[in-house]
């Protein structure tokens, strides 16, 4: 029997099981419970099928085959899945503090983040690292997750390194530590307007968030501009803790609706500092479920004005149920809805429509209702510039061996602002052509392409310099739906 086959076999039985399961609030004692069956049938195909089988592994594609066909968002997490999300999410991770990349397959640090174990210890950008704890790690096999788990450990642990750096060999013990993962992100206050991008809703998103206002706040703030594009989202509370800034105490923030028919609302309390401030978000069809809940209660309270594209329409919760060994389901448990009523959740099955009815902000605008955040003002990036469709990987390979060749120039505290911060001349832009191959000369460009590429260049060679953090400032000073954005923000504060 082919494999397949044998997968769904044991989903459908699983399938017949659960359905069993629910039909029947209390499973009858003795062999004919769901359990039992399903115990016996898992260790008659372990120890008396024909051929051997990895159980383990059929089950959880079962599992996964079975989570498939109840929503999109319903899913199965492994163990060691679900141990990288909760980093992520948990605002942190055990390491040293660099950005790295493997360079001809070496490991190469590119970036030493500031106030870390690496930094303190006096890593440099451009080392090159050929063991690590005594193993030799340089070759064709190399790869990122192999560098980071040798990297990662247990928190005041060490890990060795052997680096090569110019013509030194060097040994280096570098004591791990808690490396923060921020999730929010600020640029300088510009023309009275604070700019603040929020990734994901991890556990110290709200904290994060209000630090950062109170900065821009101190810089002279007049309005905010919260960037929600791509965030997929993350922990409700942390969302309603960010709403509750802006709302005046007793608004609702968001209802999440059970199959039972109970429902739970969160309710602002005072925001204090910024319920005045004026708001402006920025959404693309990748904003999802927390972002999505975060604007959708502004806008229906009229305290923001949205930009961008109709967001993601997820508006399904979900909650993660343990599986005994490390790995869980996240399982749809509820629906989220907005302060006016609305379901954030796209129909995804054919025939089904979001909502019925018309739905009003506070002031009494008519909200669009067919699921996700429609914006107040739509905006859509339509210049398709053919350098932007580029193998980023070139460009960053590029951009490297240049930094590397350059790196004393562009480390140098007085001289690598200027250089990083402007585009790059004509002539680094024909040593590019040449180094991809394109068979392109620099004058068959139009002018809007070669300002793409010189963008794009630019935001390369600051993230082999700087760090991830100045490639991504780069582009946002490029961003022509982000200074769209700042423009007809500024206007309103006229």
């Amino acid at each position: 029997m082919k494999r397949e086959n044998v997968v769904l076999w044991i989903a459908t039985f699983l399938l017949i099981g659960i359905w069993i399961g629910g039909k029947f609030s209390v499973a009858p004692s003795g062999d004919s419970s769901v359990d039992n069956k399903l115990s016996r049938f898992f260790r008659y195909l372990e120890t008396e099928y024909v051929d051997s089988l990895d159980v383990d592994a059929l089950s959880e594609q079962a599992m996964e085959m079975i989570l498939s066909e109840l929503d999109p968002h319903s899913t199965y997490i492994t163990a060691d899945d679900g141990a990288a999300m909760s980093e992520r999410m948990n605002g942190g991770f055990t390491g040293i503090g660099v950005e790295f990349a493997i360079k001809r397959d070496t490991l190469v640090f590119v970036h030493v983040m500031d106030n870390s174990p690496a930094k303190d210890y006096g890593i440099l950008s451009g080392d090159r690292v050929f063991a690590i704890d005594g193993d030799t790690i340089v070759g064709a096999s190399l790869n990122n997750s192999t560098v980071t788990s040798l990297i990662k450990g247990p928190v005041g642990s060490y890990v060795d390194f052997k680096i090569k750096r110019g013509d030194l060999i060097l040994d280096a013990s570098v004591q791990r530590n808690t490396i923060p993962i921020e999730s929010v992100y600020a640029k300088p206050v510009k023309n009275g307007l604070g700019y603040l991008r929020i990734e994901r809703f991890a556990e110290t998103t709200h904290d994060e968030f209000v630090a950062e206002l109170e900065k821009l706040d101190h810089q002279g703030m007049r309005a905010v501009i919260i960037d929600l594009r791509d965030n997929p989202g993350g922990y409700l509370h942390e969302a309603v803790a960010m709403a509750e800034e802006f709302l005046v105490e007793g608004q609702n923030i968001v209802t999440t609706r059970y199959r039972n028919g109970e429902e739970h609302t969160s309710v602002a309390r005072s925001g204090e500092d910024y319920e005045d401030l004026p708001v402006h978000i920025l959404i693309n069809e990748n904003s999802a479920s927390a972002s999505e809940v975060f604007t959708g209660a502004l806008q229906d309270h009229d305290r923001a004005v949205v930009y961008g594209k109709r967001s993601f329409g997820k508006g399904l919760v979900q909650e993660d149920k343990l599986l005994g060994d490390g790995s869980k389901v996240r399982l749809t448990v509820a629906y989220y809805f907005t302060p006016s009523g609305r379901s954030i959740q796209k129909p995804y099955k054919e025939g089904e429509i979001a909502n019925e009815g018309v739905f009003l902000s506070d002031s009494g605008r008519v909200l669009a209702s067919g699921g996700g955040i429609e914006p107040d003002r739509v905006l859509d990036n339509d210049s398709t510039s053919y350098f932007w469709t580029f193998s980023f990987g070139t460009m960053d390979a590029f951009a490297f061996e240049y930094v590397d060749q350059h790196r004393v120039d562009l480390t140098d505290s007085t001289s690598s602002p200027t250089m990083l911060s402007r585009l790059p001349e004509d002539s680094l832009l024909v040593r590019f052509l040449d180094y991809g191959g394109y068979g392109i000369e620099l004058e068959d460009l139009t002018t809007e392409d070669k300002l793409s590429l010189a963008q794009l260049l630019q935001a390369a060679l600051a993230k082999n310099a700087k760090g991830y953090d100045a490639y991504r400032s780069v582009l946002l000073d490029y961003d022509p739906i982000l200074n769209t954005v700042y423009d007809l923000a500024a206007s309103s504060l006229q």
